[in-house]
């Protein structure tokens, strides 16, 4: 089975439904479109102009929302799970992700990934605003991470097995340290220790090592000093 994604590469939400794709298996075509200067190519696929977007299969409907595409590879290649089966923890995962695609996004995102990646990059301009970098880092960052850190506790991972919620905030974090943000391991090691372990499933794994091939990386890190 080989799917066509669309969405450039570095997009939090394009690399979830990456890892989530590698994880299972499924074999995909990326076709690397930017949506805020190459929207034209977007809109016939998804009225709303975002990535990603799956074709899945010729006559089928496009899905234009990254929850959705995991939810789809789940129902396509059930092993390994990314949402877990059982009532609790299923409910507990997506709530996650909910938090990730909302309070983690508008933070790591918007605030961060938004200003220092997007609009230097992407728009072309000389540098996005840095008074919210600095407000996310400093005052909104330390709350989330607060709150991840009481999710994960003493666990390997935030819902029993690496699942959609772990694949969603780890995403975020990876977005934002592109953005030049550091997490600080001495205040924050289970954290830490969380995120290597994300990072180092094979699926996830993959999708950073062609990550670190895309101009863009090159560039936040020369940018920014990004260790990515």
């Amino acid at each position: 089975m080989t799917v066509k994604l669309i969405g450039y590469p570095v997009s939090p939400f394009v690399r979830k439904v990456r890892v989530a794709l590698e994880q299972k298996g499924i074999g995909y075509d990326l076709d690397p479109v930017v949506p805020y200067t190459e929207r034209e190519k977007v809109l016939p696929i998804n009225r709303a102009g975002t990535v990603p977007v799956l074709l899945p299969a010729e006559g089928q409907e496009p899905i234009t929302e990254s929850a959705d595409i995991v939810a789809w590879s789940d129902e396509t290649v059930p092993l390994p799970g990314l949402i877990p089966p059982q009532p609790e923890l299923r409910q507990r995962a997506l709530q996650i992700q909910q938090f990730a695609d909302s309070q983690m996004a508008q933070v790591f995102g918007g605030m961060m990934f938004g200003q220092r990646i997007v609009v230097p990059y992407y728009f072309g301009k000389d540098h996005g605003k840095e008074d919210m970098v600095a407000q996310a880092m400093t005052d909104y960052a330390p709350q989330l991470l607060d709150a991840i850190g009481n999710l994960l506790g003493d666990a390997d991972y935030a819902a029993g097995s690496f699942s959609v919620a772990d694949i969603a905030m780890s995403s975020w974090l990876r977005g934002a340290e592109l953005a030049g943000f550091a997490l600080d391991a001495e205040r924050w090691p289970s954290i830490q220790r969380w995120l290597d372990r994300c990072f180092a499933q094979p699926g996830y794994a993959r999708v950073i090592d062609s990550e670190e091939g895309t101009e863009v990386v090159r560039w936040a890190r020369a940018r920014y000093g990004a260790t990515v």
